[in-house]
């Protein structure tokens, strides 16, 4: 019996994998498709996201591929700024710049070759899931394409299989619709050899006679998405000479159709949709599987990114005896008030960007250009921390910042950091038991100092313990935050 299937080998379901790989926990992946998905799908990742990539250690063969955004910019047809936003420096104190463009293939195909490392992870790609059953209270029986007469069983099963979801589907979880469906060609073309971005920002062109995406992705390609009029269908959009049409209307003076290449172009349909529970018994979701989000703020992916690195040490502790098989119930509460921000801002630009009346997009370019322009630039959008799984202490729910030494040194563990020059005594039970990694701040001559970032955010508390997916689990006294993270492993309440 494997302790963890997982059903998707897209990068929630290879990020998940790759989390629990080292823990020695058996695991089997199952994928339909028979290779990664050649082509790009996300393009954006922030800072957060390429931290908790680091933990794999695919960060650095992204950062290969990827180029940091400078602007995120909303513009009038004429090319008037609506409004924009920059990053406030060059990297967030996570250690990463805050907004970056990438390619979503190389990460996929790096996450897969971290994951063929661990001998306890079996992949069956070219495989489908037919379904499950959960009538023993132990396991979950999990039916699969290459042998209907023998399921294969695990303790928990985890749908990361997209938005269409079988496992959902089969687990009888409706979807919470929130109204917002918006179809737009996507086009992925590739540049001359050598040949500069088109341009720095991504931009939003918010033209009433056909919303625009034009993004600068990085490594020679660049993304448009065209939203589709009213009356027309993906397959008249997707003719040859309308495509062309729609390709060479965005084309600086110096650029041909014939100067370049369509990677890939389809058809989506923007929405936002939210799983109603993203747990039945044995049975998860992460990922597109319990939420859905348009593009406007770059996020889906990167939501993904954080349901995996949230469940992942949960899976373990509990498979370990270490935590209550309740903590599996806290992914939901604890993830979804900040997806819901995330998709509602996204809906809020889009209804910006998604106008096709004219005399409303007048109305509107009016409204937000008649504020000083110097007003209308502010910093990339913050996301809001953690509110549940966290005590109510300064920092809580944060992600904490970047330190090479600790993060070299603890891997995907909970950390506590201690101002001062030695560890207090909090037993030897308690921290076994939490599986905790202390790390005290070196202090006198020759001592290596935290980072700038780490020190300026944990300075100024006796200690901070970060949970395994790095976020703030609450500043204060060591042995406190120990006994009630304990606690919160005991529970998957938060009582302090």
């Amino acid at each position: 019996m494997y302790d963890v299937a997982i059903i998707g080998y897209g990068p929630v379901g290879a990020m998940l994998a790759a989390l629990l790989g080292p823990t020695g926990r058996s695991v089997l992946v199952v994928e339909h498709e028979t290779q990664v998905y050649p082509l790009p799908r996300a393009v954006h990742l922030d800072h957060e996201v390429f931290r908790l990539l680091s933990l794999i250690g695919v960060d650095d063969a992204v950062k290969a591929v990827s180029r940091p955004t400078s602007a995120y910019d909303f513009e009038t047809a004429d090319g008037d700024l609506l409004m924009g936003f920059v990053p406030s420096g060059e990297n967030a104190p996570t250690g990463y710049p805050w907004s970056n463009l990438f390619y979503q293939p190389t990460l996929e195909h790096a996450m897969r070759a971290k994951v063929a490392k661990y001998p306890n992870i079996e992949v069956r790609i070219g495989v489908d899931f037919m379904s499950y059953a959960d009538a023993h209270s132990d396991r979950v029986d999990v039916t699969l394409s290459d042998g209907p007469e023998t399921p294969v069983s695990a303790r928990y099963l985890v749908g990361c299989d997209g938005g269409r979801s079988l496992v959902r589907r089969q687990a009888g979880i409706a979807l919470d619709d929130l109204d917002f469906n918006e179809p737009w060609m996507v086009v992925d073309v590739l540049l001359p050899d050598g040949r500069k971005p088109l341009h720095e920002a991504s931009r939003q062109i918010c033209d009433p006679e056909r919303p625009v995406t034009s993004i600068p992705i990085g490594s020679g390609r660049h993304r448009w998405e065209f939203m589709l009029l009213p009356g027309e269908t993906a397959e008249t959009v997707a003719s040859p000479s309308v495509l062309n049409a729609l390709v060479e209307s965005q084309l600086p003076d110096d650029l041909t159709l014939a100067d370049i290449t369509v990677e890939r172009s389809a058809v989506y349909t923007f929405h936002g949709v939210f799983a109603e529970r993203w747990r039945e018994g044995r049975v998860l979701l992460a990922g597109d599987a319990a939420h859905q989000m348009p593009p406007f703020m770059g996020q889906g992916l990167c939501s993904g990114i954080r349901d995996a690195a949230n469940l992942a040490w949960k899976l373990d502790a509990v498979l370990g005896g270490k935590a209550n098989e309740q903590l599996l119930s806290t992914l939901q509460p604890e993830r979804e008030p900040q997806i819901r921000f995330i998709t509602e801002t996204a809906i809020g630009m889009g209804k910006i960007v998604c106008t096709h009346d004219v005399e409303q997009a007048r109305a509107r370019d009016e409204e937000m250009c008649g504020v000083p322009r110097e007003d209308r630039i502010s910093p990339m959008p913050a996301l809001p921390p953690l509110t549940q799984g966290v005590l109510d202490t300064p920092l809580s729910g944060e992600p904490l910042a970047w330190d090479a030494q600790v993060e070299a040194s603890c891997g995907y563990r909970p950390i506590l950091l201690v101002n001062g020059p030695s560890l207090p005594a909090i037993g030897t039970p308690i921290v076994d038991s939490t599986n905790l990694h202390t790390v005290t701040r070196p202090i006198g001559e020759g001592a290596s100092p935290w980072s700038d970032a780490l020190a300026k955010q944990c300075g100024g508390f006796d200690a901070v313990l970060a949970r395994p997916d790095r976020t703030i689990f609450g500043s204060g006294d060591p042995g406190e935050l120990v006994a009630a993270y304990a606690a919160y492993l005991e529970t998957g309440n938060i009582s302090g």
